[in-house]
């Protein structure tokens, strides 16, 4: 965009205010001019001067007087294409929602005549008053547009809706709202695969693993943020992906090959993320397996989902490999096994939080990378690919921090 769009972000005096700093820091990266206003209560939490050093900008404080601007508020309004208030306690809703003037960060609200985006951050409780939902229908009735809250562990203790949502996608909401989105992936359809698979051995047992689907989610969201068209094929998992990626529920390895199939047709990227389970009962019984009667269990190798697809069909393909011991040897073999080495050493790297493993080595058709043990967090990028030079500088968040 050839001008500048002015963001006016209010910070109030939650918990989760320290998170105002990042958002600010996305915000500026993403070429946005940033002004601050703080309340009061947020000074508790955060210095002005992190504002200032972030945005190179003078921040507006509770009190301000201006001697040169003398209705600052009213040219702050003027000013601001958006006003965004990241955390948005419950208090600061109520105000906003019956007029309340009492402050710069609200005078300038009431004054202001264009869009508002509000991102709270409240004990589960707050959130879930009546007096605080009412508010929330008023403002929404009013056009004010809302950024969660999400859905975790509050710093309170309690696991609950009213924890803030994370500063990159409240960021993506703003770029939502003013059309600025990164177009990386634009017209490009990538299908991804995140969670366990489930082999049944009776009606009421089977064989699967740990999977949370963490990774595979979170790198279809990142996929979604820079443009693209994603399909997650996902086995069942709790963790959840953006509102609108299209999403397939699957159980078995059979089902997830067949629906990576079913939507193959002009795919130009293939992640394959998810924990395929390895084996599968030889011969499935109809009736559930009496625990008193002696069990012999015949397993045989399932179908590998990035094997029939790396050799079918012609698309760039990305799998990983979970390993225990000699990391790289086994991922090598597991490359020269299915003969996919060869002299191209094009790449997509790909790293994600990893808590409990001793280490995680990903695998393409062409490459072989080991990532460090421990947790770490990382970032997605690739390199020198089919669809061009591209960089994702933005890290695919893990595990959660534990406040609201």
């Amino acid at each position: 965009m050839s001008e500048e769009i002015k963001i006016l972000l209010g910070v109030t005096g939650g918990i989760a205010a320290y998170k105002a700093a990042e958002i600010t820091r996305l915000l500026v990266k993403q070429k946005y001019q940033v002004k601050v206003v703080m309340t009061r209560t947020a000074e508790d939490f955060i210095t002005p001067l992190t504002f200032e050093t972030l945005t190179g900008e003078k921040v507006y404080q509770y009190n301000t007087v201006d001697k040169e601007s003398p209705m600052l508020h009213i040219n702050l309004a003027r000013w601001a294409d958006i006003i965004l208030v990241a955390p948005t306690t419950a208090e600061f809703i109520a105000k906003v929602t019956h007029g309340r003037a009492d402050d710069m960060l609200t005078t300038t609200c009431l004054a202001y005549d264009k869009k508002i985006i509000l991102a709270p951050s409240m004990n589960k409780n707050m959130w879930a008053n009546k007096a605080t939902q009412e508010n929330c229908k008023i403002l929404k009735e009013r056009g004010v547009i809302f950024s969660g809250p999400e859905y975790g562990s509050q710093a309170c203790g309690d696991i609950g809706s009213g924890r803030m949502k994370e500063p990159k996608d409240i960021v993506e909401d703003v770029n939502n709202l003013t059309k600025k989105k990164s177009r990386l992936f634009q017209n490009k359809k990538i299908i991804i695969t995140a969670g366990p698979t489930i082999e049944n051995i009776d009606p009421v047992r089977y064989l699967s693993n740990r999977s949370s689907g963490m990774m595979g989610c979170e790198i279809a969201n990142a996929f979604h943020d820079h443009g693209a068209n994603v399909i997650l094929i996902k086995g069942p998992c709790n963790y959840m992906q953006k509102e609108d990626i299209r999403s397939i529920d699957v159980k078995s390895a059979k089902e997830m090959l067949s629906e990576v199939e079913k939507n193959i047709i002009d795919c130009d990227i293939f992640v394959s993320v998810a924990a395929v389970s390895d084996f599968t009962a030889k011969n499935l019984t109809n009736n559930k397996i009496k625990s008193d009667e002696p069990l012999n269990l015949e397993l045989i190798k399932n179908i590998d989902i990035l094997k029939t697809i790396s050799n079918k069909y012609n698309l760039f393909t990305v799998g990983f490999a979970a390993e225990t011991s000699d990391v790289k040897a086994n991922s090598i073999k597991k490359l020269k096994d299915n003969n996919w080495i060869d002299q191209d050493t094009r790449a997509i790297q790909i790293i994600s939080t990893v808590k409990s493993m001793s280490s995680l080595t990903y695998y393409n058709m062409r490459a072989v990378v080991e990532l460090p043990n421990g947790p770490l967090s990382g970032q997605l990028y690739q390199k020198d690919i089919n669809v061009g030079n591209v960089f994702f500088n933005e890290p695919v968040e893990g595990y959660k921090d534990d406040e609201p």
